[in-house]
């Protein structure tokens, strides 16, 4: 969409602002117009499962709860999947219940820091481009970012997803 938003032709005046305010508050725009009216049900009624199911399991095994909510949590690192169990355990601790939080916590920090690490450990695994993201990724991991694992999910999609979701069980 942004791609279409750069041909647009406009007077030599408007220019300098396109990239950094006109492109995005039409792109902001668009997008959540789409997510509204578009995808804003659909996507809110699996939410809304995925929320009911996880209570379900609360009551049951506290390891198999353990066990889904770090896959869910390090499958998509701070997209939809990851906000939901987020938001599970924000529910959980507005019942009263904690220790939700301790798995939520394990689960939003380990695929940053595993990434970050393995960029440490394994040196000569990564570039030099590579390698100052990891460190970028440690400090999120500390934090509890789990978004800090992305650059390395988006190069290597097929090793790097299902170790960090592994690595979060």
């Amino acid at each position: 969409m942004v791609h279409y938003l750069k041909k647009i032709p406009v007077h030599k005046v408007l220019r300098s602002v396109m990239p950094i305010f006109i492109i995005p508050i039409v792109g902001t725009l668009i997008t959540a117009g789409v997510m509204m009216w578009g995808l804003g049900e659909p996507v809110g009624a699996l939410t809304n499962s995925l929320t009911q199911w996880l209570q379900g399991m609360q009551q049951g095994s506290i390891v198999m709860l353990a066990v889904i909510m770090g896959l869910m949590l390090a499958f998509d690192m701070g997209g939809p999947v990851n906000k939901v169990a987020y938001a599970f355990m924000l529910i959980c601790v507005a019942q009263g219940v904690y220790t939700v939080v301790a798995i939520a916590a394990v689960g939003i920090c380990v695929p940053p820091l595993g990434m970050g690490l393995a960029t440490l450990i394994g040196r000569k695994n990564f570039s030099a481009e590579e390698r100052e993201t990891g460190k970028a990724a440690l400090v999120m991991g500390c934090v509890g970012v789990t978004e800090g694992a992305i650059p390395f999910a988006a190069a290597d999609p097929l090793r790097v997803i299902p170790s960090i979701m592994v690595g979060s069980v």
